[in-house]
């Protein structure tokens, strides 16, 4: 009865150290993505990729506090440090961020927890969402990224140059091309691209048919953005103007004839920054070109899209950022996160 009784707790025993063995190997389990995710709008991405709203939250690469990594909610308030150091290419999507992690700006906060430990080196880094469980994926130097299904895509500057790729787990990193593509449009699994050696045609690539690529478009094309049948684009053979082709017909429609210097674009409108003589302003036009105004005078960069809220940069100035309501409930004013 005693052996019974012993071996039935010890029964009990096991099970329950291999339920927990399960859950804590399921914890630690990085879930791959639908094949058609992608990790941020091309417009932010073209923008330095400092902007990235996701599930209901802001995360943003923060100018006053060394461009650490912050999270906020879309109205700005509940902020909170999730870095320590400097970010840009903000992804996400599920349970994760990834992003480039540059030491030229350090916090000198080292109470933080979580990345604020351990973030002393460069590279493509992935971690949750509140930033804590820091994993390195590639010590590179990165000019690009995109997060297309479960792999990233991302552009390495100096001797390992071009496309890279890596799934999120860390798992099957690769060369895709010496070509320095930006996989910054990404779209059902394709990324549309900007040629660079041969040419300068719209290509893509077709990341579930083992990367075969295709020319799209012929002409000097650059920062595509497919969007509601069209492509958006700048013009480079016009004065670098912004155009758009209709997917369908190929109709081109010229948008605008000022020379870009930068763009992002929503639902509704297309935000431009130029800097060309006499007209050195920040802009926002319907889709169409139709309705062309001024935001604010002055030469900017850095144009990054929430739900709530267009982000800029003045030329010149590194910790000043202004924001501005993007249905112009309110002026422009200095984004201030204290």
């Amino acid at each position: 009865m005693e052996s019974k009784k012993g071996i039935i707790i010890f029964s009990l025993i096991v099970i329950v150290l291999s339920l927990v063995t399960v859950a804590y190997i399921l914890s630690k389990r990085v879930p791959m993505n639908d094949e058609y995710t992608v990790g941020n709008t091309p417009g932010n991405l073209y923008n330095n990729g400092i902007f990235l709203e996701l599930d209901g939250t802001v995360y943003f690469s923060n100018p006053l506090e060394y461009d650490c990594l912050y999270s906020m909610t879309p109205d700005e308030t509940n902020l909170k440090q999730l870095t320590v150091m400097k970010v840009d290419h903000i992804l996400g999507a599920g349970k994760f961020l990834y992003f480039n992690l540059d030491p030229s700006k350090t916090s000198l906060n080292n109470d933080l927890t979580g990345l604020g430990k351990v973030s002393t080196f460069y590279g493509l880094y992935r971690c949750e969402k509140d930033g804590e469980n820091q994993k390195l994926l590639d010590r590179q130097k990165i000019d690009s990224m995109q997060l297309v299904g479960s792999n990233i895509y991302y552009t390495v500057l100096g001797t390992d140059k071009g496309l890279h790729r890596i799934r999120i787990d860390g798992k099957d990193d690769a060369l895709v091309t010496s070509e320095m593509l930006d996989p910054s449009c990404a779209l059902d699994g394709k990324i549309y691209y900007t040629g660079v050696d041969l040419d300068h045609n719209i290509h893509v690539m077709d990341t579930l048919s083992d990367e075969s690529t295709s020319t799209a478009v012929v002409g000097n094309i650059w920062q595509p953005i497919i969007q509601g049948g069209y492509m958006y684009y700048i013009d480079a053979a016009h004065h670098y103007r912004l155009a758009r082709m209709n997917l369908q017909t190929n109709e081109i429609e010229v948008l605008t004839e000022s020379r870009l210097d930068f763009y992002n674009m929503n639902e509704n409108n297309i935000f431009y920054a130029t800097s060309e003589s006499g007209n050195q302003t920040l802009r926002v036009i319907n889709l169409d070109g139709s309705n062309n105004r001024v935001i604010a005078e002055g030469v900017y960069h850095s144009l990054s899209l929430t739900s709530k809220y267009l982000y800029f940069k003045p030329f010149g100035v590194d910790n000043v950022i202004y924001h501005v309501p993007i249905d112009g409930s309110a002026p422009v004013s200095t984004f201030l996160t204290y």
